[in-house]
């Protein structure tokens, strides 16, 4: 269960003693909360009345500042660290003993939207077993009632969806309560397989009459799902994968897990970006640059680094092939390092993930490095093929001169190691990340440098100094300066200004990602914007999909270079537009 039980949750409920690991998407000076995690725990201890739906309200807050005032701690309702480590100490909580609705009879309140310690274990185990889906919150929930059916079916009980004796001790034993049988036959060249997935996406109505009574769907004896005769049969959406449900219960299921009765839109992948004087293993796919002799290049890592105030000058992007940078909550960024051909024993600060980073490191067939993510985001990021590490040790280490959540570092060299071990290299010679190659440069725009607004609480300028781009910012969260130099710092102290040869600016789509996640699209295209040597060029990206490069190309479609050299690349929202420095 290990890959299972990580993030707040698993913080929060089994592993009290790892306060540090588990406060890191609720300290103070982070603006989001994990707002589902915090229910569960004020809910489960009496004090929240309302529904787990992760929008910290006026509600949410109240029960906050009562947990706090019962335990004694400063009533602000907010998440400070005395408030974080009572949480994260669930056997030092005081429980509201005052009678709500959570205790009344359940003739008079509905028992299924209740936490239960019972549902709780029961989602762990089943999450485990891959039949839960969705989010471990303790509530017996459409997605935990099919999960229970699906797995009583499994081991031969009656699949009524109901935790008894019987249930409870099959759980216990996990798959080895599932029935056996002799019937079952192995494929082999002249078996032909059959599939469950719908080829020719006409809906199957065969079991819809709207004349006969509505009825919960279930899963027979014989592992068949029996539809709900009167619920008129939809399509669901998702990762590209289509599925057929075929009543209420499981349409909530499916959309809890963020399925969609909305087609998603589909792209072409476009495949690999055209290169000039560039061969697989002599260049960097990640830069386009020729690697060192005996470089340490097994694998892809981009390593996510925090980029709040407190957790500058940050180690790592002076180290690095290439930076992403992205928008988080709060109007805030955060980078991923990307190493391949490079190795440092000191990065850090080391934070979550978030929507966007899978995206930009599947066309290197990358691994992501991070602290941890938002319960649910890390199966996700899994399914668009890009292997997760999360903090472990030796690996990763804390250091002492910062206060958490700001001290978590890593070695990349034994990050690299552990990815290996783990099996997760895809490609001796990932692809290149962008069109390499040696464009005239004199047919570029002459710009001293650009200013990029994130947020109204993020601005970043580069400004050419003669021999690279120099990075200021204005943070909000800092002070009113728009000129704050971004430094880098090393292990022994030395600090620099951080400086890279070329800067690419890509234009993105924002959206809100349904985890409430603040993210931006990099599949389509958009604006691009090339900064290097004192030029500039005004261009088009494009991607077909997650698999796929990124491709620069004119207003014609006809493919462009970009020169070889260390790349930070910024993924703006493009609702704010970019400005330049002549």
């Amino acid at each position: 269960m290990n890959n299972l039980l990580t993030g707040l949750i698993f913080s929060i409920f089994l592993v009290p003693s790892n306060a540090i690991n588990a406060c890191d998407d609720f300290y103070p000076d982070h603006p989001v909360r994990s707002d589902i995690m915090i229910q569960v725990v004020l809910k489960s201890y009496g004090y929240y009345e309302g529904k787990i739906d992760g929008i910290f309200g006026n509600l949410s807050q109240k029960a906050l500042i009562s947990l706090q005032k019962a335990n004694n701690l400063d009533a602000d309702g907010k998440i400070g660290s005395q408030t974080c480590g009572l949480l994260l100490k669930k056997q030092n909580i005081v429980k509201n003993n005052v009678v709500t609705t959570s205790n009344i009879s359940k003739e008079t309140i509905n028992i299924d939207k209740a936490f239960s310690q019972e549902i709780y274990d029961a989602q762990v185990i089943l999450k485990d077993l891959g039949l839960y889906l969705s989010t471990i919150d303790g509530i017996n929930g459409p997605g935990t009632k099919r999960a229970v059916r699906e797995f009583q079916s499994k081991a031969g009980l009656v699949a009524d969806g109901v935790i008894g004796s019987k249930t409870k001790a099959a759980l216990s034993k996990g798959e080895d309560s599932y029935v056996q049988t002799n019937e079952e036959t192995l494929p082999n060249e002249n078996t032909s397989q059959s599939t469950t997935e719908n080829t020719t996406y006409g809906l199957d109505l065969k079991n819809y009459d709207t004349s006969k009574p509505c009825v919960e769907g279930y899963v027979d004896s014989n592992g068949i799902w029996v539809p709900d005769p009167c619920f008129k049969p939809v399509f669901v959406y998702r990762f590209g994968k289509t599925a057929q449900v075929n009543s209420q219960n499981e349409l909530d299921a499916y959309l809890a897990e963020r399925w969609s009765l909305e087609k998603e839109k589909t792209f072409v992948t476009i495949g690999r970006v055209k290169t000039q004087d560039y061969t697989d293993g002599i260049n960097s796919p990640v830069n386009g640059m020729v690697m060192p002799r005996g470089s340490n290049n097994k694998i892809v890592i981009g390593i996510k680094n925090d980029n709040n105030v407190r957790a500058r000058p940050q180690s790592g992007p002076q180290n690095a092939d290439a930076v992403f940078e992205v928008l988080v909550e709060g109007g805030m960024t955060r980078l991923i390092n990307i190493f391949y051909e490079s190795d440092t024993s000191y990065h850090g600060p080391i934070r979550s993930a978030r929507p966007t980073d899978p995206t930009v490191l599947r066309p290197l067939d990358g691994v992501l490095v991070a602290s941890g993510a938002t319960g649910g985001l890390i199966p996700e990021i899994i399914d668009i093929g890009v292997p997760v590490i999360t903090d472990r040790r030796p690996e990763f280490f804390r250091i002492s001169s910062r206060k958490a959540p700001h001290n978590l570092y890593a070695d990349t060299f034994k990050l690299k190691n552990l990815a290996i071990a783990k099996g997760y290299k895809k490609s001796d010679n990932p692809q290149p990340l962008f069109p390499w190659g040696n464009p005239n440069l004199n047919s570029w725009t002459s710009v001293n440098g650009i200013k990029l607004k994130f947020s109204s609480q993020t601005t970043t300028t580069w400004t050419w100094n003669g021999s690279n781009y120099v990075r200021t910012y204005y943070d909000a969260y800092k002070d009113s300066s728009s000129d704050n130099p971004h430094n880098w710092i090393n292990q022994d102290g030395s600090i620099g200004q951080i400086a890279f040869p070329t800067v690419i600016v890509l234009m993105c789509e924002p959206y809100i990602h349904p985890l409430q996640l603040p993210s931006v699209k990099t599949v389509g295209e958009g604006r691009a914007i090339i900064m290097h040597g004192g030029k500039m060029l005004d261009a088009i990206w494009k991607r077909g999909s997650n698999l796929d490069p990124f491709h620069i190309v004119d207003s014609s479609g006809n493919p462009l270079y970009i020169p070889k050299g260390k790349p930070w690349i910024s993924l703006v929202p493009n609702n704010f537009l970019p400005s330049f420095n002549n």
